[in-house]
């Protein structure tokens, strides 16, 4: 279905028009309030995002000219962005009121949301790289936020180059795939890959790759995510590692459903190198991991593992329960991810940093966040009953499905076995951290403002809760949002 009316494109890109009208509202409030009255501003954004998510959930569906696609996989990455960039909103209130460059700061937060929505849109490369720029150079100035501080401005620098190049890749790529196929959208690149696609044209969709390789940092577009992770403030992390990993994930799901169905060689080779990119994410992290003492480079490193599981069910695509496997594993990570560095904020806020050393002592000073803090690392470790081990579950489940089927491919079961194995390693990593914060020697002259938890951060901290333990008792998750991505 195509919207070609002014009417129905208005309704269907409903979401981001408000989204859009919140990120302006909040820029011209910023200029024209006095500064006693810009504690206004966070409450400006965050009802920006809750409206677009309100409409996220009522918007029709359709598509504008082989541009954009509103289906069932935009409603839950919309639904995730606008839901996780409002929590990180109403996690920074108390600080922000007394930062006068929050408006700046909630400029670049929403714009970040606006570019990755766009980009879960997109059906077309022109879109996707539209989105996924924007919503770069908003992550660009969040990682390098924090003024005078040169690990910040050091992980700005280091995610703006390699993003440029990135971006430079992708486009080049596109360019090609544009003189080969004639086409830009995704289902006419698919209709002329055919059967045996050339050499060439294979080298131009993996150059136009970059781009989402690069955000959902996939080994070997990996090096920046422990820096930048390091450098930059804990929220914009955050951002920065949730956000716009949803809109490349959602643009990747429609894209392999349309350029390559089933059955078709070239699908079998495409998993089987969506398999081997899995395999490398997942093995480089876990043993990268077991070297650090920093809890946000763990959390980095952790961040490409949990995208080669998602590449990982990806590769059993196309198939409604792959990209089922893949969108609730995005979930659970988002939830998780989000709780975890909500509660770093919290002790880099007090103790200057996040380092192991930092950490030591949390436990007995801040005995419910760090318990906090044990919960969501447990369920990124895949600890049942949380979230996190089911999701691990579904992925193994559909690779060690497909693959042991009569027909199946035996390189997935041994994804799955390397699945398994990176895990086991992964969770030591995990387990160094909640040592340093549970076990650490206690360190007084660390702790530099000790202040309780604002509201906001407990309403946030308590939701993310919530969701750990609710997703890990869905039974019937997969089930639900495969028929959400059904939705046409």
């Amino acid at each position: 279905m195509i919207a070609t009316t002014t009417a129905s494109v208005t309704v269907v890109l409903a979401p981001e028009a408000v989204m859009a009208g919140g990120l302006v509202a909040t820029m011209v409030a910023d200029m024209v309030l006095p500064v006693n009255r810009r504690g206004i501003l966070g409450a400006i954004a965050f009802a920006g995002c809750m409206a677009a998510l309100g409409m996220s959930l009522i918007a029709s569906h359709g598509g504008l000219e082989a541009m954009i696609e509103s289906d069932g996989i935009a409603l839950l990455a919309r639904a995730t962005i606008y839901a996780v960039t409002g929590l990180v909103i109403l996690t920074r209130h108390r600080d922000g009121r007394l930062d006068p460059e929050h408006g700046a700061w909630l400029v670049c937060v929403l714009s970040l949301a606006l570019g990755s929505s766009c980009a879960a849109l997109a059906n077309n490369l022109v879109s996707l790289w539209f989105g996924l720029e924007i919503a770069s150079l908003a992550g660009y100035v969040l990682a390098a936020w924090s003024a005078g501080d040169r690990r910040a401005a050091e992980a700005g620098m280091k995610y703006a180059l390699f993003g440029g190049v990135a971006s430079a890749l992708m486009l080049f790529g596109a360019s090609h795939v544009y003189g080969m196929t004639g086409s830009l959208d995704f289902a006419g690149i698919g209709r002329v890959l055919g059967d045996a696609p050339s050499a060439a044209i294979v080298a131009a969709v993996c150059l136009t790759g970059a781009g989402i390789a690069y955000k959902l940092a996939i080994v070997p577009l990996h090096a920046w995510a422990p820096d930048v992770y390091e450098g930059a403030p804990a929220l914009s992390a955050a951002l920065v590692g949730i956000v716009p990993k949803v809109g490349a994930v959602a643009a990747l799901v429609r894209c392999l459903g349309t350029t390559l169905p089933e059955g078709r060689p070239s699908s079998v080779a495409l998993a089987a190198a969506l398999s081997a990119l899995a395999v490398a994410s997942l093995v480089v992290a876990a043993f990268t991991a077991l070297a650090q003492r920093d809890a946000k480079r763990v959390l980095a490193l952790s961040g490409i593992g949990h995208a080669g599981a998602i590449l990982l069910a990806l590769a059993a695509h196309p198939g409604r329960d792959a990209a089922a496997a893949s969108a609730y594993y995005l979930l659970t990570y988002a939830v998780a991810n989000l709780g975890a560095f909500v509660c770093l904020a919290e002790f880099e806020r007090e103790r200057g940093s996040c380092s192991f050393q930092a950490l030591a002592g949390a436990l007995r000073q801040r005995p419910v966040l760090t318990t906090l803090l044990a919960v969501f690392v447990l369920s990124l470790a895949g600890l049942p009953p949380l979230a996190g081990f089911l999701a691990k579950w579904g992925v193994l489940r559909i690779a060690l499905e497909r693959g042991m089927a009569d027909d199946g491919h035996a390189f997935l079961v041994w994804a799955g076995v390397a699945m398994i194995a990176s895990a086991a390693l992964a969770a030591w990593s995990y387990l160094l951290v909640l040592r340093a914060a549970l076990f650490g020697a206690r360190d007084e002259v660390a702790v530099h403002d000790p202040r309780s938890m604002a509201s906001g951060t407990r309403i946030v901290l308590g939701l993310c809760l919530a969701a750990t333990l609710a997703l890990g008792l869905w039974l019937d998750g997969f089930v639900r949002i495969a028929d959400v991505l059904a939705i046409r």
